[in-house]
């Protein structure tokens, strides 16, 4: 005789040949059915409120592979070549790689209507309000990814990857971008209460797209990271490593007079370029140039301005020291050049094909020309006969010639 309905013991687990009684909410209509038939129909689970299974928590597992949406397509077999292929497999089976995500997923998602496949999202007030039944507040993670690199095999050919990523374009696709990630940071909150320095990079309120830190907040144990963004090719290259928008940055719209920051470092911070030598086989070690700064006050730093056909050195205060005009189709050419032993350091006109050889000093109006010398011979005679020829000189417009005489014909 069969117990009463509802009356039976309680299992703690499943093997999936359990016969089951599943009843209406009257408790009147019942049908036998297996746990594997069951698993079949879609299935709603009311949440306990609790998030530990100690606690109450209804937790599932699934024990092998999960497929979702049109992932379900896809025979889970060992083999690449397998017929019917899900559409993700049928586009990478004509690549050159050909159709692995599928083949090595644990768990997949593929959307069948165009849609998001995946989607993950975690609230702060939620994590504030559950600080009690978690014993901490966490923080708000919509997706977390680890990859872990645990083997020890040197060589080894496994790569460890957090997130991996590819945005493809098919043949003919002329219209829309393909984007591998975007992050948007969305502020709704007007004006943030602080202000970003790379002194101070986070401010309460702050909104930001990426941030990239190094030691995952570990406390000991951890080293620095080598890099935090590298481009390479694989096999393919970006024509351009990093892009602002015209309209990107606050202060400009790319053109008009305004100004807009698009790297911000401190002190000490630079900018280098390496060579291509090697050193102690490592190729690229050396640093060929580099730019950076040193200024500990603001108003004691520089700036370095090009302008149309100028390019401008300025204080700190954008007044302009000394500006460089630049000429479309110069002929001749100044060169600045600093001195070695006996050479001289000083200015040096090289000019081109058809061009001046002149160099010109032009004081603004009423200036005077101004160098020191040594002052001798004040009350020597002044020889008839210059030996060292003239100088010729040009000044507001009339030659002149400047006699060059020997210091034993003016009294050393």
């Amino acid at each position: 005789m069969m117990p009463a309905f509802n009356n039976y013991p309680k299992r703690g687990t499943v093997r999936g040949d359990e016969v089951l009684v599943v009843a209406d909410s009257s408790g009147i209509q019942t049908l036998n059915v297996t746990a594997s038939q069951l698993a079949g129909a879609p299935a709603v689970s009311p949440a306990t409120g609790e998030f530990y299974v100690d606690d109450g928590a209804k937790v599932s597992r699934f024990g092998d592979r999960l497929f979702v949406g049109a992932a379900v397509d896809y025979p889970a077999q060992s083999s690449r070549d397998v017929t019917p292929q899900d559409w993700l497999s049928g586009l990478m089976a004509e690549t050159s790689i050909g159709p692995w995500a599928m083949q090595t997923a644990q768990s997949a998602s593929l959307a069948r209507f165009g849609t998001t496949a995946f989607v993950g999202a975690s609230r702060t007030s939620d994590s504030q309000s559950a600080g009690s039944m978690m014993g901490f507040v966490p923080s708000s993670i919509g997706i977390g990814a680890w990859g872990v690199a645990d083997a020890t095999e040197n060589p080894t050919s496994t790569t460890a990857y957090a997130y991996y990523g590819e945005g493809w374009r098919l043949a003919g696709v002329n219209y829309q971008p393909t984007f591998c990630m975007e992050l948007e940071a969305v502020n709704l909150g007007g004006p943030a209460s602080g202000m970003s320095t790379p002194y101070h990079p986070n401010c309460g309120g702050g909104t930001y797209a990426i941030q990239l830190g190094a030691g995952g907040g570990q406390t000991s144990g951890t080293s620095d990271a080598e890099a935090g963004i590298v481009f390479v090719s694989n096999p393919n290259a970006f024509k351009t490593g990093i892009i602002f928008g015209a309209s990107s940055l606050t202060g400009t719209e790319g053109s008009d007079s305004g100004y807009g920051t698009a790297i911000s470092m401190s002190k000490g911070h630079g900018i280098q370029w390496q060579t291509p030598e090697t050193v102690q086989n490592v190729q690229g070690a050396s640093t060929g140039a580099m730019i950076y700064s040193t200024v500990e006050t603001s108003t004691k730093g520089s700036r370095i301005q090009f302008l149309d056909d100028v390019l401008a050195i300025e204080d700190a205060a954008g007044n302009a020291v000394f500006s460089v005009g630049i000429n479309e189709n110069p002929t001749n050419v100044l060169q600045v050049q600093a001195g070695s032993g006996q050479q001289a350091a000083g200015i040096y006109v090289q000019g081109g094909l058809g061009g001046s050889q002149n160099l010109g000093l032009y004081p603004g109006l009423g200036g005077e020309i101004q160098m020191t010398s040594p002052v001798s011979g004040l009350a020597g005679a002044v020889p008839t006969t210059a030996s060292g020829g003239f100088l010729h000189i040009n000044i507001n417009g009339q030659d002149y010639r400047i006699p060059l005489f020997e210091a034993t014909q003016v009294g050393g």
